[in-house]
């Protein structure tokens, strides 16, 4: 019975702390007038004296940006503050200081992110995640939750696309090959393309299968009309691959994979995954 009542003890305890922290910050940085004074410096004005004389007595106070220990110390606080229980404190916490241009946290970008993407928010949660993954460009978890922002926001092929380059840094992460398997059904990705109408603008042989020195396939690529590309593999004139690419822009954005030769695209891979040949277009001797 003691320890039942000391562990909501403890409870109340940190959560009075935690809204308590949060108070005191919310006043310090957030009111205009407190954030005001937080950022003023001294400039000394000259001025003149009735007899003529320079004097430096003058001062007026000049605006500053907070410092980046400022911004760290607000996304620590607001990991404590749990974003999952409790995101709509966490960003009247961050709000604030989004849009700062000297704020270089990835945490802070981040966390905001997971609090907007919380209260379903998605918009939002989105420029958060895009200012995060810009000062942080490889974070595989910041991708896989702007991929769910995305896909919440029913942007589908950005979804695809970011849980993708997740899966590049974590290729074995339950969460992640589960989306890439959600979204390949809804987009039919595994869809031949049709390359009949298109432009090709690359033919060439190359070595893909880097087990032996020769260049046994050959690389065609096509640009689509709104803006992308289609980059085909075959071998022998049996197509085993297709990249598929939203933009011309190295790398292409995934890449489908007929392994058995029934002619069903089934494997889908991000543009860093590695693959071979697959044996039934080429048998090296």
């Amino acid at each position: 019975m003691f320890n039942y009542y000391s562990n909501i003890s403890r409870n109340i305890s940190k959560t009075m702390r935690k809204i308590l922290i949060l108070t005191l910050l919310i006043l310090l940085f957030a009111h205009p007038s407190a954030r005001a004074r937080k950022n003023m410096k001294i400039r000394t004005v000259p001025a003149r004296t009735d007899s003529g004389q320079t004097r430096t007595d003058n001062v007026i106070p000049e605006e500053t940006a907070i410092s980046d220990f400022d911004y760290e110390a607000l996304a620590l606080l607001s990991v404590e503050l749990d974003t999952d229980e409790n995101p709509d404190l966490v960003i009247s916490l961050l709000k604030p200081y989004k849009n700062d241009e000297n704020n270089k946290s990835f945490l802070f970008y981040s966390n905001l992110g997971l609090a907007y993407k919380n209260t379903g928010r998605f918009k939002e949660a989105i420029a958060a995640y895009v200012r995060a993954l810009k000062l942080e460009p490889n974070e595989p978890a910041a991708q896989y939750y702007l991929g769910i922002a995305y896909y919440k926001n029913n942007e589908l092929p950005r979804a695809l696309r970011y849980f993708l380059k997740s899966s590049e840094q974590k290729p074995d992460h339950p969460g992640v090959k589960k989306w890439i398997d959600k979204l390949t059904k809804e987009l039919d990705i595994c869809k031949v393309p049709d390359i009949s109408n298109m432009k090709m603008v690359f033919d060439k042989n190359i070595n893909v299968n880097r087990e032996e020195p020769d260049k046994e396939t050959r690389l065609r690529i096509y640009f689509t009309q709104d803006g992308g590309r289609i980059q085909v593999l075959s071998v022998n004139d049996k197509i085993y691959s297709y990249g598929i690419d939203s933009d011309t822009k190295k790398p292409v954005d995934y890449i489908i994979i007929d392994t058995d030769g029934d002619g069903k695209f089934e494997k889908v891979i991000n543009s860093k995954g590695k693959f071979g040949v697959p044996t039934w277009a080429y048998n090296p001797d």
